[in-house]
C-alpha cells in the first residue's frame, strides 16, 4: 500500500495536479461542499433497503480516489465530459461537484441498472458483473444531490448500444471516464470509440482498469504512459 501511495503521489499530485497543496485545496472545497457525508447518508438508507447478506453492493469507489477523481476534474475543467456507468451515483457526484465548483461544463452519463430483487433475463448483464445494483424504487444516481443535477445528462442503455451514437452527437470530448461493464470486449469498445474523441489534453479515466488488457493495449497504442490515481483508478492523458 505504500508503494501505490507513493506511486500516486508522483505520477498525479506532484506530475499532473503539481503538488499536496492543490490536492488539499480541492479537498476542503468537497469538505465545505458536505458531499461526503450527503453520499453517507445514501449509503446508510442503501444498507437500510438492501439485506448486507444478499451479493449486492453500492459499486462504490474509495473515497480518496473520489477526491482525487474531483481534483482531476477541477484541473482538466471539461466543457463535455462523458462517463458510462452510474449505479448509484457516488463518482457521478464528484465529476458533477468539480463541474459546478469550476462554472462550466456538462457531464453525459449512460447506464444500465440492476435493480436488486429484480428478474432479468440470462445475458442482461456480465456474468463478470460484482452485484453493484440499486434499490427498488431508486433511479441511477438517486444518491446525487439535487443542485448539482442540472449539469447532469442521463441516458439510460448498454453503452455499446448508446456511447456511439451520444459521441456522434457531442463531436468532440474533454474527459471520458469508464465505470460500466468491465469485459475486455466493452472496456476495449468503450476506449477505441472515445479515445479519438477526446481533445488534446483531455483524459480516459478507467475504473477496474487491470481487470483485463484492454485498458494497456489502448496506452500502448496511443504512445501514452497512464497515471495512477487510486487503487484501481487510472488515467491516460491525450
Amino acid at each position: 500500500m505504500a508503494q501505490l501511495e507513493e506511486q500516486i503521489a508522483r505520477e498525479f499530485v506532484e506530475g499532473f495536479l503539481g503538488g499536496e497543496a492543490v490536492l488539499e485545496g480541492y479537498r476542503a472545497e468537497i469538505e465545505e461542499a458536505r458531499l461526503v457525508e450527503q453520499l453517507q447518508a445514501g449509503y446508510e438508507e442503501f444498507w437500510g433497503i438492501v439485506d448486507p447478506s444478499t451479493r449486492y453492493n453500492t459499486g462504490r469507489l474509495g473515497y480518496e480516489e473520489g477526491v482525487r477523481l474531483y481534483a482531476l476534474v477541477r484541473k482538466l475543467r471539461p466543457r463535455v465530459a462523458v462517463e458510462t456507468g452510474v449505479c448509484n451515483g457516488f463518482s457521478t457526484a464528484f465529476v458533477l461537484l468539480a463541474l459546478q465548483r469550476s462554472g462550466g461544463g456538462e457531464l453525459h452519463s449512460i447506464d444500465l441498472p440492476e435493480i436488486v430483487g429484480g428478474d432479468y433475463e440470462p445475458g442482461t448483464f456480465w456474468d463478470g458483473k460484482r452485484g453493484a445494483a440499486i434499490p427498488p424504487g431508486k433511479e441511477p444516481g438517486w444518491m446525487i444531490p439535487p443542485e448539482l443535477r442540472e449539469r447532469w445528462h442521463l441516458t439510460v442503455g448498454r453503452s455499446q448500444e448508446e456511447l456511439p451514437p451520444l459521441l456522434e452527437r457531442l463531436g468532440t470530448i474533454d474527459l471520458f471516464v469508464h465505470d460500466s461493464e468491465h469485459s475486455y470486449e466493452c472496456m476495449d469498445f468503450e476506449f477505441r470509440a472515445a479515445w479519438p474523441a477526446l481533445r488534446v489534453g483531455g483524459a480516459l479515466v478507467a475504473d477496474d482498469w487491470n481487470w483485463n488488457d484492454a485498458f494497456a493495449e489502448l496506452a500502448r497504442d496511443a504512445g501514452r504512459t497512464p497515471v495512477t490515481l487510486g487503487k484501481k483508478l487510472a488515467l491516460l492523458l491525450k
